[in-house]
């Protein structure tokens, strides 16, 4: 009779509930051949007194799991995942905030704004590190940014939905608009968006707002679909469970946190416009987009916008800082990028979607924006949702 190894017992406890992450976790438990305990990842259950192999954690903000851990992490190898671990010193991988606060600056700037606001219920390590990413990159560009931070209230947070609207709309309302508005997360920028709507406000043309997490569900289903950088979840979770794994197979665990890429901005209709004031302006880059599709030329944009090709680029120049010419290319490769990523045109209807003559010039242009054929491009997409990646476990610079 054949006696079968027993599985490795890992503990995962949840300070914060995100299917991702779960996700992410059973993708490499089922890879391992580990047994996970589930009650207290669906339950958010603590065992008191547990013993095991080893534990995730994904909030030790949480007092029940900082207390639990402060018992339990000495006693199995133990991995944090995510950035809210003040008090503890155990390995961790986590989020790129950094990154999400130059991609969002970028993002805003590539669209013309000129009034930038940062918005946050909370303090902390993930609020600083994307704050400043976000207003040192604005300032290298010589603009500066309004900061909404909650300072009210006996826990230094909102206390309901109603709160954090109530205060939104009223910092809302004095700020100049065109508002280009980046918040922590998606929670509070569903909320900015509707503080803006009661407002009066339009969303993206008067406030445009860009969240953190891009939880599709609640992204998509908003009164305005948000734009959302999706900070990479699933695979932060699954590169935590392979440094528990590595190191519960006798390897060294790192002693500074792993940093995994942010995965990419969805745009979505809450930003997907540019901040124009210039009605010039507006007509011509209206016009092209209502006509990616035809090979339009730039003298038909100046003439729909009842100016001299001259006047036309410097109207490009002084609002958005580049040529039409670039502008045309630039909302071009944006829907590309956006049909391939949904997967289901064929790359020649993309093509031809996008005002591209031939698929040969759509792949050039593709390759030199994106690094790569967008064949290519989709394959890998796909790749990371389906399948674990094999990223380095390099240690935040």
């Amino acid at each position: 009779m054949q006696i079968m190894k027993p599985k490795r017992n890992i503990l995962v406890t949840l300070g914060w509930f995100d299917p991702r992450v779960i996700e992410g976790i059973g993708r490499y438990a089922r890879e391992a051949g580990w047994h996970l305990e589930m009650r207290a990842m669906i339950e958010a259950t603590i065992p008191q007194g547990w013993r095991g192999d080893g534990m995730l954690a994904n909030d030790t903000a949480v007092p029940r799991i900082a207390q639990f851990l402060k018992k339990q992490a000495h006693l199995q190898p133990t991995v944090l995942i995510g950035s809210n671990h003040s008090e503890f010193s155990l390995p961790r991988v986590k989020e790129d905030n950094a990154a999400c606060g130059r991609m969002a600056a970028e993002h805003f700037l590539d669209r013309g704004y000129r009034h930038f606001a940062w918005a946050s219920l909370r303090r902390g390590v993930v609020e600083r590190e994307r704050r400043q990413a976000f207003t040192e990159s604005l300032e290298k560009r010589g603009f500066g940014c309004s900061l909404l931070e909650w300072s009210e209230g006996p826990h230094g947070s909102a206390e309901t939905w109603e709160d954090s609207r109530r205060w939104l709309s009223g910092k809302l309302e004095e700020l100049p608009k065109p508002l280009a508005l980046f918040v922590l997360d998606d929670l509070l920028a569903l909320d900015a968006v509707q503080a803006s709507l009661d407002l009066g406000l339009q969303v993206p043309d008067d406030i445009a707002v860009l969240g953190v997490a891009n939880m599709e569900l609640a992204c998509e289903c908003s009164q305005v679909p948000l734009s959302s950088i999706d900070e990479n979840v699933t695979e932060i979770a699954y590169t935590a469970a392979r440094v528990l794994d590595e190191w519960m197979n006798g390897g060294v665990p790192p002693r500074d946190p792993v940093v995994v890429p942010v995965k990419r901005l969805v745009v979505r209709q809450s930003t997907d416009t540019f901040a124009i004031t210039d009605p010039a302006l507006g007509k011509a880059a209206a016009f092209m987009l209502d006509h990616l599709n035809r090979n339009i030329g730039m003298g038909d944009v100046a003439s729909h916008a009842g100016i001299s090709l001259r006047a036309l680029h410097y109207a490009f120049q002084r609002g958005l800082g580049r040529s039409p010419g670039q502008h045309l290319l630039r909302i071009r490769m944006d829907r590309a990028r956006a049909m391939v990523e949904q997967g289901t045109e064929k790359i020649g209807a993309i093509a031809a979607s996008c005002g591209f003559s031939t698929v040969r010039n759509f792949h050039r242009a593709f390759v030199r924006e994106f690094g790569m054929p967008p064949a290519l491009y989709r394959s890998k997409l796909r790749k990371t949702q389906t399948v674990g990646s094999s990223l380095p476990l390099s240690p935040a610079a």
